[in-house]
């Protein structure tokens, strides 16, 4: 409780000084226009569209008429600062609304429509975003813009918990990683500019406490507002991406605009800067460059969560785009992402009762270097090419504090400690080629691509000397029943793996229209050279849109997950470990209910095969010998913006169990949620002030009983108790519910633009994960409280 007052009191006087600057800018203000620069093109040839219809109205009622030009182009210039709706028509098309376009003085604001084609008399006016998803798609398939991404509820400063709310996506707000359907949160596939990169989240932890392994890291890559948008599919996919199996994520890395815009942020751990704009060499380029360096160590301080440790990251990103004619376009980026955790006996002595004793550094940088060339062939056809290499150097250390060993008022360089006990080396580095071709034959459109992944990988684990833990699963190895702990020792810890390979993928897939109907099939073949497997993957998506007003989807493949490297590495048998196996089927249906609301339902079923289980703590040993299935419904009930507000319902149930076939029996997956309902009301106060709130509630994860064994050590020794697992997720963690809110402010002072935000997670200070501690100390095992977690942004940005 007074961890959460210390932070309320730390929030209010960082708002205060916000509020006040920008109460103050606005004496200030001057008065000068901006413009937006909008390209209308077909969604499926991604040809621009002449002599389209575009109306442009403000929040006040003002409205401008215009019609692009041969190049399908249009500019609506002289406009004042504030927030804009946009709706476009076209005969043989369905009509498109973009709202709350932002309009900055003394800028271009960019904006691309795709239009849908349709060949029935009644026409259908949809969104922007619903527009962008790919046709035949199951309905779940959703897709945000740079604004929704930008100013999410319970986003604060970070991409990835912006998605928060899509139909299956499980996300606490703690991690910025995210769990969909039951599956874990590394199973998800992730795309950046159409290459495949996991490297998206900083602090992903290989050695550490299970929340941490388990978690899948704490804070994207990316700062705000450097996604143009997000494509998310909870599954049923076509045949153009695989690898994983969890959910497909495909991330577009912003592009410059006609206006150069450098801009500098505040943000409660740091700072970023940032330019966007022509290039200043060559007129047909435009740039984008983003530095950001973050250092949490203050911040924990000030919050007074001195234990956590010291995590430091930067980002570095640079994009060009570079328009060669009217049908080449060439894009180059590249990002560099440093990070470094600490934790050391500062930290140790500010855990409450010494119930974390770890020790620790790790280390990671992970770069992205890529070249995209997009092709307009003919009429209708277009050619996408990406090369790329990446690289992922990452170090980490573990090992152990003893403070309970010396007096209480010992200075905290002197208390015992074993440092480096266990180490874990990861080297990657991949160099890819991408090709996407898609074209029309005599029934349809047909899409066909090619993928070659080449890589060298380098891991090495190594345990200093026999180390004792004291939380263990009774089936783990003990030399006899009654040692109540267990033993690592270097000699099955141990391992090193190096190796060279070539993975190659192709796809085809055809798409055939009749009326209101829509058939999606295709294969995907994998040659995977590290688990020298050949994989075939059909797959099946048909749509029937019997109105304007619906549509129903059915899809079904068979996707295949290729094991973690990391797994790969942790024993020599592990090498010959194969690709997961999940065959997916899914209903859906889409319903437009009236003009502002739409409602969507998918029911989906998964049949998991195939998958890699451990069997031990005490070794790395792995096996393909797990099964399972995963089942439920995801609904989602969307209130579109209009009269100033918008909102949106979700509800998803899922049921998911596996089987180890280790005599055990089924059980709940680790990330089975039954029930997960989210609520969020957003409300633009004016062209200045927006304010919005997200509440969750999930049912609680799996957990395994235990029992908690005394003095294990024996007499003589420092006393230590033990946990004892003796069921797998049998039991279930608290249920929990979780309230952000979040406050946007935007305001013009002379040539300046003020941009600022708070957004508050957790507000109820709830707990969000229903973790516990086991204190191998004291034999306590304690709830973790629940945190408020404040994310504040101030940017200032000018155009010239």
């Amino acid at each position: 409780m007074m961890k959460a007052m210390h932070m309320w009191s730390w929030l209010f006087v960082l708002v205060t000084a916000v509020m006040s600057f920008c109460a103050s800018s606005a004496e200030q203000e001057q008065s000068i226009l901006g413009e937006i620069y909008v390209t209308v093109k077909h969604q499926k040839t991604n040809r621009v569209i002449a002599e389209a219809n575009l109306s442009l109205s403000d929040r006040e009622g003002k409205t401008y008429t215009l019609k692009t030009d041969s190049k399908g182009q249009v500019s609506f210039t002289a406009l004042a600062a504030g927030l804009y709706d946009l709706t476009v028509t076209k005969t043989g098309f369905n009509n498109v609304v973009q709202n709350s376009i932002r309009v900055i003085n003394n800028r271009v604001s960019t904006v691309e429509i795709s239009m849908p084609e349709t060949d029935s008399m009644e026409v259908i006016t949809i969104t922007s975003s619903k527009s962008n998803v790919t046709s035949g798609e199951p309905v779940s398939t959703t897709y945000m813009d740079r604004e929704a991404l930008r100013s999410a509820i319970g986003g604060g400063s970070d991409v990835m918990r912006a998605l928060d709310g899509l139909p299956g996506l499980v996300s606490t707000g703690e991690f910025a990683s995210f769990s969909v359907r039951g599956r874990g949160p590394r199973d998800n596939l992730i795309y950046v500019d159409n290459m495949p990169f996991d490297k998206i989240v900083h602090f992903d932890a290989s050695l550490g406490e299970t929340e941490d392994v388990d978690g899948g890291g704490r804070f994207s890559i990316f700062a705000p507002n450097l996604i143009q948008s997000a494509e998310f599919s909870p599954g049923g996919w076509g045949a153009a991406y695989g690898g994983k199996a969890g959910s497909l994520l495909k991330l577009d890395v912003v592009s410059g605009g006609k206006t150069p815009t450098a801009s500098f942020r505040l943000d409660v751990a740091g700072y970023e800067v940032g330019y966007e704009g022509p290039s200043g060499i060559a007129d047909n380029t435009s740039i984008v460059f983003n530095a950001r360096h973050l250092d949490f160590g203050e911040f924990f301080d000030t919050i007074d969560e001195k234990d956590i440790g010291e995590p430091v990251l930067s980002d570095i990103l640079f994009k060009s785009v570079t328009e060669i004619d009217s049908e080449n376009t060439i894009e180059f980026l590249a990002l560099f992402s440093p990070e470094e955790y600490t934790r050391d006996l500062e930290h140790v002595v500010e855990s409450p009762d010494f119930e974390d004793v770890e020790v620790a550094f790790n280390e990671q940088d992970s770069t992205l270097v890529g070249l995209t060339w997009l092709t307009l062939l003919g009429s209708e056809s277009e050619l996408s090419s990406n090369i790329y290499y990446r690289t992922s150097d990452k170090s980490s250390s573990q090992g152990e504090a003893y403070p309970d060993l010396v007096p209480l008022d010992t200075p905290y360089q002197d208390i015992p400690v074993r440092r480096d006990i266990l180490m874990i080396d990861e080297e990657e580095t991949e160099i890819g080629l991408r090709l996407d071709l898609t074209t029309f034959n005599a029934i349809g459109e047909i899409n066909m691509g090619l993928e070659v992944r080449d890589y060298d990988l380098s891991f090495d684990t190594v345990l200093d000397d026999d180390w004792i833990q004291f939380t263990y699963d009774q089936d783990d190895f003990r030399p006899s029943p009654e040692q109540k702990y267990i033993v690592l020792m270097p000699e099955f810890i141990n391992s090193s793996y190096d190796i060279t390979a070539t993975s190659i993928a192709g796809y085809v897939e055809q798409t055939y229209r009749w009326h209101e109907y829509q058939i999606n099939a295709g294969v995907r073949y994998d040659r995977d050279d590290l688990s020298e497997q050949d994989l075939l993957s059909p797959r099946f998506n048909f749509a029937w849109t019997p109105s304007i007003t619906s549509q129903y989807t059915f899809s079904t493949g068979i996707f295949y997950q290729a094991p973690r490297f990391l797994d790969r590495a942790s024993d020599p048998e592990n090498e010959d470990l194969e690709n997961e196996k999940i065959t997916h089927v899914s209903v859906g249906g889409n319903w437009l209910l009236t003009k502002e609301y739409n409602l969507l339902v998918e029911l989906y079923y998964q049949d998991l095969d195939k998958l890699v289980v451990d069997s031990a703590r005490t070794d790395g040993l792995l096996s393909n010998n797990g099964e399972g299935d995963s089942y439920g419904m995801d609904a989602v009930l969307t209130r579109y913006f209009t009269d100033d507000w918008s909102g949106q319902f979700t509800y998803s149930y899922n049921e998911s169990t596996r089987d180890d076939n280790d005599g055990e029996g089924e059980y709940d997956a680790d990330n089975h949620r039954p029930h997960v309902v989210t609520l969020a009301l957003s409300w633009e106060i004016n062209q200045n002030w927006k304010i919005g709130a997200r509440w969750k509630y999930y049912t609680g994860e799996p957990d395994d009983d235990f029992i908690i064994n005394e003095n294990v050590l024996g007499d003589g020794n420092p006393l230590r108790y033990s946990q004892e697992y003796f069921t797998n997720n049998t039991e279930r963690k608290d249920n929990f519910h979780q309230l952000n809110v979040r406050v946007d402010y935007f305001k013009t002072w002379g040539p300046v633009n003020i941009i600022a935000f708070v957004d508050v997670l957790n507000v109820l200070a709830t707990s969000t994960d229903g973790e516990e501690e086991f204190n191998n100390i004291t034999g306590e095992y304690k709830s973790e409280d629940g945190e408020v977690i404040p994310w504040l942004g101030l940017k200032f940005e000018t155009s010239w």
